[in-house]
């Protein structure tokens, strides 16, 4: 008979005395032999197999897998994309080496895109507050609102045929047409203010300038459209000594671009304008610039102190900028200061500076202006989810998902990834002209409209977004100017009829214009400018503006390193 008591077990009489550190070795020996069996790695197997495959998860279905070109809508930069379709629906999405611009590359976001529309945060049904409401009502209660009173209609987009639908029922409305522009449009903006010519028809001529001088602009993660700076580094600088392409990275901390760059200046985080105002002073001071150029009234020792520089630095600096022309400087945000280095060095509608690509492109009233008494403001699925308009009017949003925190009224369900037709003009800062087309390639999961639609179904009259892609198709046809990139390059010359270009343009082609000579623009920069608002340090975490991420692009971000994370940049 056993008798235990306490932690002695008594056998015929003999003792023997259980310690912790024998049931620490049992257990420890339990386990190692429980992990040398497959018990615990069948149940992890089964676990994930389970997991992958509840009712609720979508499943593609199964048919004919094919691979279509098309162009990535997320943002207004309109990468070509090899989209693999699956019975219909997109399965897998690639880069398009075939695009111009963006030649295969794409971000994180366009790679994991297909997984957007099946997101748990999608935007399945219109939402008047917090109440689940219908279109109907939606309509009634935006055609009530741009009756009472003034109306606002903010895009992100502009240029595209659904941006001449918002602009049209604007004006018909006797409203305002608003845009929000990209980092690299508002970058722009002290050009347009001393020339009068829009900032978004102007461009970096990137593929004809031997110095860049970057004030803090991520060229070589993720600044303008993927791929064509990085490309460009690649093929002029990448391992050499001298580059073809100089680019000086001015940061305070050490970025990717700058850890990348030929040279890279480090300053005071907040200082840019002191140091743009320092180099106009030391290329003066050496002869450098022509002298009837406007002079800073901050001196050099200023700008040394206000940027943790010495003196003799910014003048080398200044010979640096100088040394290989052309020189193109490009400033992260809205900065007059580092604007006019590029009028101090002549750069304006010359081959390598900022040059202009169209002259059909109006001025647009920036969305962040003040509001005042509108009834109503709608804003477009295009505008980013972190946007909000300062005002006290009924907001009508569109958005595909569901960010969260917003202020709007109403929260309307726009198509998602490919899920509607639309076209994609010149990408913010390219230098040549560009026009694509993207077909609805997926079938919605559910009612969407456009605001562009939505507006349509209010007002007859306006023309829809099928009707001003094809007038522009046929006007690019007439003009039979630049080339056609496909698998093959094309010359505009070859297309006997509209139909067989928009064909081309419907299967994922690109019209791309003859680069041509741009003129020099009239400045009538008479001072020298000062900063006007503070502009805050970018990281990809800030500029990150989707309101959801799909899980391969969260993979991507926050496991691989692809990128670094605001502490690890600030470190």
């Amino acid at each position: 008979m056993w008798k235990w008591v306490a932690s002695d077990a008594i056998n015929e009489g003999g003792a023997m005395k259980v310690t912790r550190r024998d049931l620490l070795a049992w257990s420890a020996g339990a386990a190692a032999g429980l992990l040398a069996t497959p018990v615990p790695w069948k149940v992890l197997d089964d676990v994930s197999i389970w997991s992958q495959n509840w009712p609720w998860i979508p499943q593609p279905a199964r048919g004919p897998v094919e691979v279509k070109q098309s162009f990535c809508t997320l943002c207004p930069k309109g990468c070509g994309l090899r989209v693999r379709m699956a019975a219909g629906w997109a399965v897998g999405v690639a880069g398009s080496s075939t695009h111009p611009i963006s030649r295969g590359a794409l971000c994180p976001l366009a790679f994991a895109a297909h997984q957007l529309n099946w997101h748990p945060q999608r935007l399945r049904s219109v939402c008047h507050g917090s109440n689940r409401s219908t279109w109907a009502d939606a309509q009634a209660a935006f055609a009530h609102a741009s009756k009472e009173g003034p109306l606002v209609v903010i895009d992100g987009y502009p240029g595209r045929a659904a941006s001449s639908v918002l602009e049209s029922f604007a004006e018909k409305q006797g409203g305002s047409y608003r845009v929000f522009a990209p980092a690299e449009l508002r970058a722009l903006a002290s050009y347009e203010r001393w020339t009068g010519i829009p900032a978004a028809s102007l461009g970096y001529d990137l593929e004809n300038a031997n110095t860049v001088i970057s004030f803090g602009a991520p060229l070589l993660d993720g600044w303008g459209t993927p791929g064509r700076f990085t490309r460009l580094w690649a093929e002029r600088a990448a391992g050499m000594r001298d580059p073809q392409l100089r680019l000086i990275q001015i940061d305070s901390s050490l970025s990717r671009t700058a850890a990348r760059a030929w040279q890279w200046v480090e300053i005071r985080e907040g200082s840019e304008s002191a140091l743009a105002s320092g180099l106009a002073g030391a290329l003066h001071e050496q002869n450098l610039v022509p002298a009837h150029s406007p002079v800073p009234s901050m001196t050099l020792a200023e700008s040394a102190a206000q940027t943790g520089m010495s003196v003799e630095r910014i003048r080398e600096l200044a010979r640096l900028v100088v040394a290989k022309t052309p020189a193109l400087v490009i400033a992260r945000d809205d900065d007059p200061a580092v604007a006019a280095l590029n009028v101090l060095l002549g750069s304006l509608g010359k081959r390598g500076g900022i040059v202009r690509h169209s002259e059909q492109v109006k001025p647009y009233v920036a969305a962040e202006s003040v509001i005042g008494s509108a009834r109503a403001v709608l804003i477009d699925a295009s505008v980013p989810w972190d946007f909000v308009p300062q005002t006290n009017a009924e907001i009508f949003r569109f958005a595909a998902w569901d960010g969260g925190g917003t202020k709007a009224d109403w929260l309307l369900p726009a198509p998602g990834f490919l899920e509607d037709l639309t076209d994609l003009p010149t990408a913010p800062g390219c230098s040549a002209l560009t026009y694509g087309v993207a077909p609805a390639l997926v079938k919605a999961t559910s009612e969407v409209q456009s605001a562009a639609q939505f507006l349509c179904s209010l007002d007859g009259s306006l023309p829809t977004t099928a009707k001003i892609i094809d007038s522009r198709c046929q006007d690019l046809f007439r003009r039979r100017e630049g080339s056609v990139y496909a698998q093959e390059i094309f010359e505009m010359a070859k297309f006997t009829s509209v139909q067989t270009f928009k064909e081309q343009l419907l299967k994922g082609a690109v019209w791309a214009g003859e680069p041509t000579a741009s003129p020099e623009f009239h400045c009538s920069l008479k001072e020298w400018p000062t900063r006007t608002r503070a502009v805050a340090a970018e990281s990809w975490a800030t500029e990150w503006r989707a309101p959801v991420m799909p899980p391969l692009a969260s993979k991507l971000y926050q496991e691989s390193g692809l990128r670094e994370s605001p502490s690890r940049r600030n470190a």
